[in-house]
């Protein structure tokens, strides 16, 4: 029998958690781990067996021990350590982040080279015109 920790059932008291203690049914796979594994439980005794108290630190410590067995299975039915492709995938947005960025600063450069660039012709436009008008008036004038 192992203890199994019911929401309903935890009291907060003196820094203690009151847990009902229930039958634990074990649970087997088949060697092929892509199938899905159907779980069905029948509820024997509804009423708790057993009420234990426990420091609150102690089950806050089992929860999260129970998280990173549960975390390692994960990774052992996947085949894929969670943590490291966590990491692969964070240094991915990193990189796409910075190529964002450059790419951002390209485009700004090239707006900027072109709004100059928009500025030199429409000056060289206008000394044009100025050029030719000035000229025209001394043929006209000879």
């Amino acid at each position: 029998m192992g203890l199994v920790v019911h929401s309903d059932a935890i009291l907060k008291s003196c820094d203690a958690v009151l847990v009902m203690a229930a039958p634990t049914i074990p649970v087997f796979a088949e060697e092929n781990l892509r199938d899905p594994i159907e779980i069905r439980v029948d509820v024997v005794h509804p009423a708790p067996v057993a009420a234990v108290a426990f420091p609150a630190a102690t089950v806050v410590r089992t929860l999260s021990q129970h998280r990173e067995a549960i975390r390692g299975i994960q990774e052992h039915l996947l085949g894929v350590p969670i943590q490291e492709e966590l990491t692969a995938l964070r240094f991915r947005i990193d990189v796409a982040e910075v190529e964002n960025a450059s790419l951002l600063a390209t485009i700004r450069t090239m707006e900027a080279i072109e709004a100059v660039t928009r500025n030199h012709e429409n000056l060289a436009r206008i000394k044009i015109k100025r050029q030719l008008a000035s000229v025209q008036e001394s043929h006209r004038q000879d």
